[in-house]
């Protein structure tokens, strides 16, 4: 998955073949999701979601899916110094990422911003494979496609986090990768030490 000839064409074929019913396998499980209430989930959201509009989005409406994604950790995916360091946040991390949890307006950024369900989001690529894409955007006009997000890890003094997010904007057009956090004099900032990504 990391960056670099051989990865960056499967991460391209994941996004276009697969992405879309990987990010609808949890949404059976939403009914029966509890409420996502980590304040300093949101604090870590809001930090990260204007990054992720960077990315390909348009000037609408961002959409979120609801759902948490439960996406498994990947050790290769944190240098050793890293890994070592976020020790308790990593396993924090898999823990959470067993159950699939539905996130609340709670995000504190400038754009606006819709939540919706994973079911929604893949109705279309269902139907209609990767043309759905066509369908996506007559439903969802200048969004840029839709984000999605785990839950968080942290170690037990909530002070360093770890996060898994994506941007599905086309179907040759996204980024997906972990990101390590810490908190600095009160505030979130995004530490390096993440050694791969997946774009496409």
């Amino acid at each position: 998955m990391c960056i670099g000839g051989l990865e960056v064409r499967i991460g391209t074929l994941i996004a276009t073949l697969l992405i879309p019913s990987l990010f609808g396998s949890v949404a059976d499980d939403l009914d029966s999701a509890k409420p996502y209430d980590i304040d300093e989930a949101y604090q870590i959201y809001s930090l990260l979601l204007p990054r992720e509009e960077s990315y390909g989005f348009g000037k609408g409406t961002l959409v979120i899916q609801e759902d948490t994604v439960p996406h498994a950790l990947e050790s290769a995916c944190f240098d050793v110094k890293s890994a070592s360091r976020f020790k308790d946040a990593l396993a924090d991390y898999g823990s959470a990422q067993k159950r699939t949890w539905r996130l609340q307006r709670r995000f504190q950024i400038e754009k606006p911003y819709e939540l919706v369900s994973s079911d929604a989001i893949n109705l279309p690529f269902k139907e209609k494979g990767m043309d759905g894409w066509q369908s996506f955007y007559k439903r969802h006009p200048d969004s840029g496609g839709f984000i999605i997000l785990s839950a968080v890890g942290f170690n037990k003094t909530k002070t360093l986090g770890v996060v898994y997010t994506g941007s599905s904007c086309g179907g040759l057009c996204g980024l997906w990768r972990f990101h390590l956090l810490e908190k600095i004099n009160g505030e979130w900032k995004e530490v390096p030490g993440v050694t791969c990504e997946m774009v496409s």
